[in-house]
Formats: C-alpha cells, sequence, structure tokens
C-alpha cells in the first residue's frame, strides 16, 4: 500500500478536489446577499445542497422590500421576486407585498419590446430570464396572460442567444413555464467551456430536463468534465457559473461512489437473498383468529417482492421496461435499471420440465434484449421454482451463463411453509406464463 493509499489519508486528488470546491464556494458567497440577482441564481442552481455557509439571499424581507421599491418597474427586480416567491419561505405580509408589485409591474413589462436593438434585454440575462420564469408561473391565478406572453417571447424567432449557455438557460426556462419545445441541439463533446458542459450536465441529472439518454454519453461528459474542474483554470467565475461547477462536481462525486456501491454484483447479491428473506413472508396455519395468507400463484406476484426487493436500493429500478423493436417483434423486459445497464428477467418454474422450456426462451429473447438496446448490455435472470425441482437448478444456470452477456442467473425454490397453489388442469401458453416474451 502507497502512502497515498493509506486508510484515513487524503489523496493528491481528493486535496485538489477540496480546494477547488472550496474556491467555488468563496466565489459563490460573495454573491451571498439579499436580492443579489447572482446569488439567487446561484441557490436556483444548487437547490438544497448543504454549503460551508448559509444561504442570505432571500429578498422577501419586510425592510429589503421596502428599500427596493424602485426596483420593480425593471425586470430585474420582478426577476428578484420571482425567485423570492418560488424558492424562500417569507411573512405574509412580505409574500403580499411581491405579488403587490408583481402584479402592477409584470403588465408594464409585457408592453415594453423585449428585443431590444441594443441587446440589453431581460432575454440576454440568465439571471433574469429564469426569475421572471418562476414569477410567472407564481402568478398564473393572478396574471394568466403573463405566462402566455414569456412563452411566446422565448418562442419567437427574433430570440437569438449570444452563446451556448444563454441558450441554454433559454430553455431552462421554457421548461420551467412547461413549453414543449426540443432540446437545443448542442453536440456535448464538442463543447469546450466547462461552464457549458456544467449546465448540460446540470439539465440532465439536477433539472432533470433528460438532454443525455444515452448513459454512455452522459459518463465521458462526467469525465471530462471532472478533468476540467480539476485541472483547467477557470479563473473567478460569477456565482452562477461557480454553482454550475460546483453542482456538477457533487453530482459527478456522488454518482462515481453509487457506482462504486451498487453495481451489477449488488443486484445479485439482494436477489440471491430471495429466499432467507422469505422467511418472513406471511402465510399462517389455520389455528389462528385470523391468519394472514399471502399466496404466491404467478410470476406477477414475484415480480411484486423483487419490486420491494431492489426499488429501495436502485432508484432508476423500471418495471415492465419496452425495449427497441428487432424485426416484427418489440420486446418488453420485466426490470430494467439505466444506470448499471441491465435488464433482469423474471421466470415462474411450476415443473421440472420448465426449466428446459426457459433455457429456450431466454436463448431466443436474448439477442432482442440487448441489440441496440441502450443502455441495456447485460442482463440477469431470476427464476422462482415452484416445484423445488434443485436437481435442474444448475444444469440451467450454467447452461444460460455461458451467454457473455448474462451476468447472474439466481434460482430460488419455494418456501415450504407455502403451499404449492393448486390449480385446475390446463395447459399454460408462454404468453401467460412469461411477461417478458415478444409481442407480436
Amino acid at each position: 500500500m502507497t502512502e497515498t493509499e493509506e486508510p484515513g489519508r487524503a489523496t493528491p486528488t481528493g486535496h485538489l478536489l477540496a480546494a477547488q470546491t472550496a474556491r467555488l464556494e468563496e466565489c459563490i458567497r460573495q454573491a451571498n446577499a439579499p436580492g443579489n440577482l447572482d446569488g439567487l441564481l446561484a441557490h436556483h442552481i444548487l437547490s438544497r445542497r448543504r454549503l460551508s455557509f448559509d444561504w442570505d439571499v432571500n429578498p422577501l424581507a419586510p425592510a429589503w422590500i421596502a428599500d427596493n421599491e424602485h426596483r420593480f418597474a425593471h425586470s430585474h427586480g420582478l426577476a428578484v421576486l420571482g425567485y423570492g416567491l418560488a424558492g424562500f419561505s417569507s411573512t405574509a405580509a412580505s409574500h403580499a407585498a411581491a405579488r403587490k408589485h408583481l402584479t402592477a409591474g409584470l403588465p408594464a413589462l409585457m408592453r415594453k419590446n423585449p428585443f431590444q436593438d441594443d441587446g440589453v434585454t431581460f432575454v440576454n440575462d440568465p439571471r433574469q430570464i429564469i426569475g421572471l420564469a418562476l414569477a410567472v408561473n407564481t402568478m398564473q391565478d393572478d396574471i394568466p396572460q403573463a405566462r402566455t406572453w414569456l412563452a411566446e417571447v422565448l418562442q419567437d424567432p427574433k430570440l437569438r442567444p449570444a452563446n451556448i449557455l444563454l441558450s441554454l438557460f433559454q430553455e431552462h426556462a421554457r421548461r420551467i413555464l412547461g413549453t414543449t419545445t426540443a432540446a437545443v441541439a448542442v453536440d456535448a463533446c464538442s463543447i469546450r467551456d466547462p461552464v457549458e458542459a456544467a449546465c448540460i450536465h446540470w439539465l440532465t441529472v439536477s433539472a432533470r430536463d433528460g438532454r443525455l439518454a444515452d448513459q454512455d454519453e452522459l459518463r465521458r461528459l462526467q469525465s471530462r468534465l471532472l478533468s476540467d474542474i480539476l485541472l483547467a483554470d477557470t479563473g473567478q467565475p460569477t456565482a452562477p457559473r461557480a454553482a454550475l461547477l460546483l453542482e456538477a462536481t457533487a453530482q459527478i462525486v456522488t454518482a462515481s461512489i453509487d457506482e462504486t456501491l451498487l453495481s451489477r454484483t449488488h443486484v445479485g447479491v439482494l436477489l440471491s437473498r430471495f429466499e432467507a428473506a422469505m422467511r418472513q413472508w406471511r402465510y399462517d396455519g389455520d389455528d389462528l383468529d385470523n391468519p394472514i395468507k399471502w399466496p404466491i400463484t404467478s410470476e406477477r406476484e414475484i415480480q411484486n417482492i423483487l419490486w420491494l426487493m431492489l426499488r429501495p436500493v436502485f432508484d432508476d429500478l423500471v418495471e415492465e421496461e419496452t425495449l427497441r423493436r428487432l424485426g416484427h417483434s418489440t420486446y418488453r423486459a420485466d426490470f430494467g435499471i439505466p444506470s448499471l445497464a441491465l435488464l433482469i428477467e423474471v421466470k415462474y418454474a411450476r415443473k421440472a420440465a420448465d426449466f428446459k422450456t426457459f433455457e429456450k426462451e431466454i436463448y431466443d429473447d436474448y439477442i432482442g434484449y440487448l441489440a441496440g438496446n441502450s443502455p441495456y448490455r447485460q442482463m440477469t435472470v431470476f427464476i422462482y421454482d415452484e416445484s423445488a425441482s434443485v436437481q435442474e437448478h444448475d444444469t440451467t444456470r450454467n447452461a444460460l451463463l455461458k451467454l457473455p452477456n448474462i451476468t447472474n442467473v439466481i434460482i430460488a425454490s419455494r418456501p415450504s411453509h407455502i403451499p404449492k397453489p393448486k390449480r385446475s388442469p390446463r395447459r399454460h401458453s408462454r404468453n401467460q406464463q412469461a411477461d417478458g416474451a415478444p409481442d407480436a
């Protein structure tokens, strides 16, 4: 073990990350004053993230509103009130005063030309455009036409953002307003400005605008972005630019930790504990006054149990993930975990002969599941064996694990305290047994 690997000792990268984080926080702290537009946009970007200082940008204090009434005839003052009403608590008097100023100021602003020849207008200021979007949303009941007006301004052909960062904030404002719009066309790989890359990352991860659906593309952006934040000279950025860099750093580090702790192997470990967990599955005897019986009769119930096991751990667990069409068939997997690029297929065996059937079905579905279905690249199989045909388990497990992208095969037998379901004799078609079958 080297010195830098010694437990409890920070690595050089850790020291550099801490220093850059402290520098970015200091840039934000300089704008941490009531009503400061830079500070308010930084607060909006960082949301509830804990910093080394307490936020002091809330403009909805009675004294501040009284001292700044002259600002509320202008777009920048109205934007401040938008941030205040949308992001902070206030007294009833301050809340009412802010709404009164917006009621008077927004109609006056709507009568002005938002596309002045000199370019000095709120549409070219990210701080104002976000604050005004928050303001008109807050005042929707009182001034519904204000929201319509701002949405039209943000869709006007005369809107020509001078740089990528401004265009991204304008896009975020449109989404605040609920305007259906295509994402600004930006090639994340071609971005050279770390702040612009951080904004794309924020829109994707924090603001949930979903710009980068491809997990591999997102990881490439995160890797390059963290390297730029640690090594590039970003100078003394304004508070909003510093907030974007800081939020990206925090999100990337958190995601890296999650990927280390929560992996495909972790999924296999959780599913392998199914049998032990079923010790607490209720199926009381008839000798009790009010026996509780939770029958397990089909694949659907097993999916319900697996959801309860996996969802508390994996936030992005998707049920019945519909995959890309292949030829004439559309495939639907039982579960997907996009962050791990992993699909989970569930089967319910009623008799020993089902295992041979499952092998064939999974072979057939294997290509359809993983062919071109980004972000999914690997698959785990879970089989619940009602028949307790343990002599078949190893044969099926070993056969399926020969497929290179099947990471794990877990087979769990029915607990002895849960009786085998009584069924009338009839054949079960594949569609009745396997929700993951291809649709016509």
